[in-house]
């Protein structure tokens, strides 16, 4: 982005919380299944099914759950308040409790977490994901990392990009918000 529009100052703020974006002057934002808001404009990219993960070192000391109900005897690490992780089988749609020693309101301290052999979480894949250089989908970033119960899980999180609803848009978000909508899908 800053490669293409060297002139474009970019002020990048990560939060996994719903910000408002006039009142904190924000311009853009990327987000995961955003809440609708009547004051936005949501412009949806791609979206990133959910998978449960988990590291070798995890699986090798605990063993890998073989349907969600085991999900019970294993440390689930939770992602905010989500200690009911959703499933689809034979008879339907159903969800699990889950719990474990560790949650937080960000995605990174979960997947760090995972990646540290503490637990098993509920992820969207774009979260396991780095970009491969260039152009073209990324691929998993951490080989150690693998994902389990899918084919009990068909959930997607759409990804979108937000902005405030204005009379006018200015030419600077305009090309950042094309740039994005061009690039992100790709490598997601």
């Amino acid at each position: 982005l800053l490669g293409r529009y060297p002139g474009v100052r970019l002020d990048l703020q990560l939060a996994d919380g719903v910000n408002d974006l006039l009142a904190e002057g924000i311009d853009l934002a990327i987000r995961v299944s955003p809440e609708r808001h009547p004051d936005a404009v949501v412009k949806r990219i791609t979206s990133s099914p959910l998978v449960c993960a988990g590291s070798r070192h995890y699986f090798a000391q605990h063993g890998v759950p073989a349907t969600p109900q085991a999900l019970a005897h294993h440390n689930c690490l939770i992602y905010k308040d989500m200690r009911e992780w959703h499933f689809t089988g034979p008879q339907g749609r159903f969800s699990v409790p889950v719990s474990g020693n560790l949650s937080s309101n960000t995605v990174e301290t979960i997947l760090s977490a995972v990646q540290a052999g503490l637990g098993i979480g509920m992820f969207n894949r774009a979260s396991l994901v780095e970009p491969e250089q260039g152009r073209g989908r990324g691929t998993q970033q951490d080989a150690e990392i693998i994902t389990v119960l899918d084919d009990f899980i068909d959930d997607t999180r759409d990804i979108c990009l937000v902005w405030p609803r204005r009379r006018f848009i200015p030419a600077r978000v305009r090309a950042v918000t094309d740039f994005f909508a061009e690039a992100l899908a790709p490598r997601l």
